[in-house]
């Protein structure tokens, strides 16, 4: 009796995991080459960002986090005031 449920069980963990394979893969097949990338990117939770240059430093660093003054990017408020 016992090596009938183990069995019953392992069929329908199959079943599952068959099924859920196969939903993945027509999912991935329909979205496929049919939206733009950066669509994808923040479906996935992977956003980009552009990246600034700081105008006194030269550091990289996006621009959601960068001072904009006189058309020039800043890394901190210390350097707007060394410009």
């Amino acid at each position: 009796m016992m090596w009938r449920l183990i069995f019953l069980a392992l069929i329908i963990w199959c079943v599952i995991y068959f099924f859920k394979e196969y939903i993945t893969k027509t999912n991935s097949k329909e979205t496929s080459g049919n939206e733009p990338t950066n669509q994808k990117n923040v479906e996935d939770g992977n956003k980009t960002e552009d990246m600034v240059q700081c105008a006194t430093c030269q550091v990289h660093l996006p621009r959601s986090e960068a001072f904009l003054v006189a058309n020039k990017f800043y890394c901190s408020k210390a350097h707007i005031k060394n410009k």
